[in-house]
């Protein structure tokens, strides 16, 4: 995958983001009152619908907008997740040219952003349980391929013991259960995947 992308196409697909993360706001939302407290939803679809419009709203250039959506997810969302995202899109700025940021770099760089914030290794039952699989097909597979492994971790969720966040608490009982992180995970990768083929701005 060598697609490069530039600030249209970053606003296109943080666009896009937060339009599907609002289309499964309920979804995540009930997965996360499975394990956690219920606002997973909520957190995702606003956090990212803020960090959309300080994108094309703020910086003069493509790290200066990618810093302006990370401080307005942070202002969004309260919950757990606003500092984990924040810290993917600073992370992606570091990373960024002036003028575009390649698609396997931007992948790259949320997975270690969250990393680095949320201090959870794969197989912790979280969001990177997809990023990480995410980043390392992203080297050197096709989008298709970076799906697939993005899936297929989100998939894995179902046979991990939760040790991290509200989740933790619940043991053993997490078996079974899709962690809602890494389902929205999935959904921003899709996001981007439509984004890239070149799709309409319609979620």
């Amino acid at each position: 995958m060598t697609q490069d992308l530039d600030r249209a196409a970053m606003a296109a697909f943080l666009k896009r983001a937060a339009q599907r993360l609002e289309a499964c706001r309920i979804e995540l939302s009930t997965l996360d009152g499975e394990v956690g407290d219920g606002d997973h939803g909520a957190s995702m679809a606003d956090g990212f619908s803020a960090a959309a419009t300080g994108f094309e709203t703020e910086g003069d250039d493509l790290p200066g907008a990618l810093r302006a959506a990370g401080q307005r997810f942070l202002s969004a969302v309260g919950a757990t997740v606003g500092p984990l995202y924040a810290t993917a899109f600073l992370e992606a700025a570091a990373r960024s040219g002036p003028g575009s940021l390649p698609a396997p770099t931007l992948i790259a760089a949320f997975d270690d952003g969250i990393a680095r914030c949320g201090k959870a290794q794969p197989g912790d039952c979280t969001m990177r349980d997809v990023w990480f699989p995410a980043a390392r097909s992203a080297v050197s597979g096709s989008m298709a391929e970076v799906l697939e492994a993005a899936g297929a971790g989100l998939e894995a969720t179902r046979t991990m013991v939760a040790v991290k966040g509200r989740a933790a608490r619940l043991g053993s009982r997490t078996l079974g259960r899709i962690d809602p992180g890494a389902r929205s995970a999935l959904v921003i990768l899709e996001a981007l995947a439509r984004t890239l083929d070149g799709e309409g701005d319609s979620a």
